[in-house]
C-alpha cells in the first residue's frame, strides 16, 4: 500500500490538458512535501505525453452504417427469439423517453420564465419604493392652507387674452 498516492484531480487534469500555472504550483509543492511520488508523477507524465502524441484511430467510411446493421441485427435477433415481456415493457419506455424530455424541458423552461417575470416585478417595485423615498415628507403639508391661499390669486382676463391674441 502507497502512502499518499499523486492527487486524483490534479492527474486527471493532466491527462486531459495543460496544467495551469496555479494547478502546477499546487503540484509542485505537493511533489516537494512527497518526494517518493516525484518518480510515480514522472513516469505518468510521461506516457501522458507519449500516448498526445499518438494519431487517432481512423474511422472507415461505413462505421455508422455497420453500427447501425449490428443494432438491426441484434434486435431482429432478439424479436425472432420473443425477447420476453421485460424486453417489450423496456421498449415501450423507451418510446416515452424523448416525449418526457421534451416536456420537461418546456416545464422547466415556463418555470424559469415565471421565476424571470416575478423577479422583474420585484425589481418594478424596489424602484418605485425608492421613488416613493425620495418626496418630501409629511413636514411640507404643515403650512398647505397658507400656500393654498397664495396660490388664488385675481381670475384671467379674458378679454385682455382674446385682444392680445
Amino acid at each position: 500500500m502507497k502512502n499518499d498516492p499523486l492527487p486524483n484531480p490534479i492527474r486527471e487534469l493532466a491527462w486531459r490538458r495543460n496544467l495551469s500555472p496555479e494547478q502546477e504550483a499546487e503540484l509542485r509543492a505537493w511533489l516537494a512535501a512527497h518526494p517518493e511520488a516525484h518518480d510515480e508523477w514522472e513516469a505518468d507524465s510521461a506516457v501522458t505525453e507519449g500516448l498526445a502524441r499518438l494519431p487517432d484511430a481512423p474511422v472507415s467510411s461505413n462505421f455508422t452504417a455497420r453500427v447501425l446493421q449490428a443494432v438491426e441485427a441484434e434486435a431482429g435477433t432478439r424479436q425472432r427469439t420473443g425477447g420476453g415481456a421485460a424486453w417489450r415493457e423496456v421498449a415501450s419506455w423507451r418510446k416515452w423517453l424523448p416525449r418526457a424530455a421534451v416536456a420537461g424541458v418546456v416545464v422547466g423552461a415556463v418555470l424559469l420564465g415565471v421565476r424571470h417575470h416575478q423577479r422583474a416585478e420585484y425589481a418594478r417595485s424596489v424602484v418605485m419604493l425608492s421613488n416613493i423615498a425620495s418626496l418630501p415628507g409629511p413636514g411640507v403639508l404643515e403650512n398647505f392652507d397658507a400656500i393654498h391661499a397664495l396660490e388664488r390669486g385675481p381670475a384671467p382676463d379674458v378679454d385682455l387674452l382674446k385682444a392680445l391674441q
